[in-house]
């Protein structure tokens, strides 16, 4: 696995029906509209690309295989 464009990122985000519903300084927050998440994936926007460790928290959050994400990402 290797970092992701932001951009990329986010849009798999959506495609998973989680929204931005809020932004703290510079990270976003991303929940579903029905609050099913034990807690809401955390976005920053100082880079660019976002780090491994970081999707690798959120996939885990979300409940996503590592290989299901890396298959589903290069839809994007």
């Amino acid at each position: 696995m290797k970092p992701i464009p932001l951009k990329k990122y986010k849009a798999y985000l959506k495609s998973l029906g989680l929204y931005h519903k809020r932004t703290a300084s510079s990270h976003e927050i991303w929940d579903k509209k029905d609050n099913s998440l034990l807690r809401p994936v955390t976005v920053d926007n100082n880079y660019p690309e976002v780090p491994i460790l970081h999707i690798k928290t959120s996939l885990k959050t979300l409940g996503i295989k590592n290989s299901y994400f890396e298959r589903d990402i290069k839809k994007f």
